[in-house]
């Protein structure tokens, strides 16, 4: 009994003592937010009441807005940008962000926006931040992910208060993107290409019928559900309403408009959008343009830049209880390689004058 109780203990010693230093050497720190000036800053925009944080990380840095992708998002997409956030503000550059409508403390609902209601959003959040005292002439650029891809390139042709963008995991066309998110799930389901030629065929025509005509969304429900498929499986009224506002979203001509210094990161293993047709569709129309701008597909990293080895999910829902444990451990050392270095060296460059 003595040596089971002798044995027992040193087994817990040895755990708190493995506990210790796996929280010594882990990055749990990068989840507090920066002890920098926080300011809320309020504005409205199509008739939504918008909240967010400013955090200045110094007296004239550049400044980057955060543009949400896809789903309710809160300003700081419920702690998950606080690693990328601190890289940010270590380096001085201050960081602004603001709950999606209908989130946090703003108002209104974020599946009744087009894309072009984004962009509206993003102009009026860059003119609140423009009349706040030592921001009027500040270098102010947005940093947006995912869904950004068809928010970011409108802006630039509607204000003059942004000095750069930064694309993480962006997408180019609505509708490809739908079809390489489709393809990539069913592959991972194990389904044979038979079988993704067909139900991708099938999603197509099922667009077509239900967002480009006038259909109701009862009509699309009663007939989703006569299909065999669940109520799970069936969109709600908001999503079927986004989708059809959202459906023909091509970020092409807007490209082609930026005058803008413009950083494009793709991961390579990224399951949501095709990070080749992202990298090589700003390659091919913005190649020759600003001398600043870069387009990079980043190896062994995720839709959201992170390393593939861990984190490669098309929906953080998915995510085992492991990955989430590592990521909290891990912090900004989740990001792929070199990801957070390139971000924060490119925004100090392009926030200088150039020569």
């Amino acid at each position: 009994m003595r040596r089971l109780t002798l044995a027992a203990i040193g087994l817990a010693v040895l755990v708190v003592i493995g506990s210790v230093i796996i929280l010594a050497f882990s990055r749990i720190a990068d989840f507090e937010l920066s002890q920098g000036e926080r300011q809320t800053v309020s504005f409205s925009q199509g008739g939504n009441a918008l909240e967010g944080t400013l955090i200045t990380a110094s007296e004239d840095g550049p400044v980057v807005l955060l543009v949400h992708g896809d789903g309710p998002q809160d300003r700081w997409s419920g702690s998950g940008y606080l690693p990328l956030v601190n890289t940010l503000l270590d380096e001085g550059i201050s960081v602004f962000s603001w709950d999606k409508p209908g989130v946090g403390a703003s108002t209104g609902n974020w599946l009744h926006q087009s894309m072009q209601d984004r962009a509206d959003e993003t102009v009026a959040a860059l003119k609140a931040l423009r009349r706040m005292p030592g921001y009027e002439h500040r270098r102010i650029g947005l940093l947006g992910f995912s869904q950004a891809g068809w928010v970011l390139p409108r802006v630039p042709a509607r204000t003059d208060d942004a000095a750069f963008l930064v694309l993480m995991g962006g997408a180019i066309d609505w509708q490809d993107q739908g079809r390489y998110y489709a393809t990539m799930r069913l592959t991972r389901e194990g389904r044979t290409p038979e079988e993704i030629a067909a139900e991708i065929s099938r999603q197509a025509a099922a667009s077509r019928a239900w967002f480009e005509s006038d259909a109701t969304y009862q009509e699309y429900f009663s007939a989703e559900r006569a299909a065999g498929r669940s109520a799970e499986q069936v969109l709600s009224e908001d999503r079927f309403g986004f989708a059809r506002l959202n459906h023909n979203e091509d970020a092409r001509s807007d490209i082609a408009g930026l005058p803008l210094p413009v950083l494009v990161l793709s991961g390579a293993e990224d399951l949501n959008a095709d990070p080749q047709e992202t990298v090589s569709t700003y390659r091919s129309i913005r190649e020759g343009g600003h001398p600043l701008s870069r387009f990079r597909v980043v190896p062994d990293a995720t839709h959201s830049l992170f390393s593939a080895r861990w984190y490669n999910y098309q929906r953080p829902d998915q995510w085992p209880l492991t990955a989430q444990a590592r990521f909290v451990l891990s912090g900004r050392n989740a990001y792929q390689g070199d990801v957070l270095e390139t971000v924060t060296d490119w925004i100090v460059a392009a926030s200088q004058d150039m020569p």
